[in-house]
């Protein structure tokens, strides 16, 4: 049985904690160092079987962390996925400790995960640390402050974000309107946003549309089922040559 740098040595601490790479290893070593209790468990699967496709097993709203991997090689993880139980503060330092060490890792999803203003401003600042991670989704997670346009950096390598089921209101997509472009800066990656399935209203609206104005990155918006009437399309419409938005 492999054993860990926690486990070899007593007084590591978990800053002191090197990553392998292996989220097998890695995590219930760090959940060890931070005293968590109920650690939960981590399944992977290689390329080809999809946690996904497992929605329907006894064990999907279960505490755990499911990993899609590569190939066999159990330090070729590509995909995380979360859903449906409460990350609280530890397991989310856990699991913001291991990402840049994830050398292929491409898509994180947190679905239904309880996340906090504090834990997306954190994954804000680790983003731009995890070079191959180009999709993220972060759906059913309802946040006080709406932070979500804390992850539009210029320096975000993501490509789509996915932002579903969130109850983002017009002050929300005003963050993120001004976010997507500024006269002095915009995202230069991103490509797909998905904002279905939100609180978005005319005023909302409005504000994306003038943040698209300058941003010639983003092609594929998705504002399907929220609360756009004839004005808010009417702005989108004018913006609309350069980007889809449906």
């Amino acid at each position: 049985m492999f054993k860990g740098a926690a486990s070899t040595d007593s007084a590591l601490t978990f800053d002191e904690y090197q990553c392998t790479g292996n989220v097998e290893t890695d995590f219930p070593e760090l959940c060890a160092l931070l005293g968590v209790k109920n650690i939960p468990e981590v399944r992977t699967k290689s390329e080809g079987v999809d946690a996904e496709d497992k929605q329907d097993s006894p064990h999907w709203s279960v505490a755990q962390i499911n990993v899609e991997l590569e190939n066999k090689n159990p330090l070729s993880a590509k995909k995380i996925t979360i859903s449906g139980w409460k990350v609280n503060e530890r397991i989310f330092r856990v699991l913001q400790k291991m990402l840049p060490s994830l050398s292929q890792i491409a898509s994180l999803q947190l679905w239904h995960a309880g996340l906090t203003d504090q834990m997306v401003a954190s994954l804000a600042n680790t983003l731009p640390l995890c070079s191959s991670l180009r999709v993220v989704s972060l759906e059913g997670n309802v946040l006080q402050d709406q932070s979500f346009h804390l992850l539009f950096t210029e320096s975000c390598v993501l490509t789509q974000l996915h932002l579903r089921c969130n109850r983002i209101g017009d002050e929300g997509a005003r963050l993120i309107g001004s976010a997507l472009s500024t006269p002095t800066s915009a995202n230069k990656n991103l490509v797909y946003l998905n904002l279905a399935f939100n609180w978005i209203g005319d005023a909302g609206a409005a504000h994306i549309a003038q943040g698209l104005r300058l941003n010639r990155t983003l092609l594929l918006l998705s504002l399907a089922n929220n609360m756009i009437g004839d004005l808010g399309a009417a702005h989108l419409a004018a913006v609309s040559i350069l980007h889809s938005i449906f």
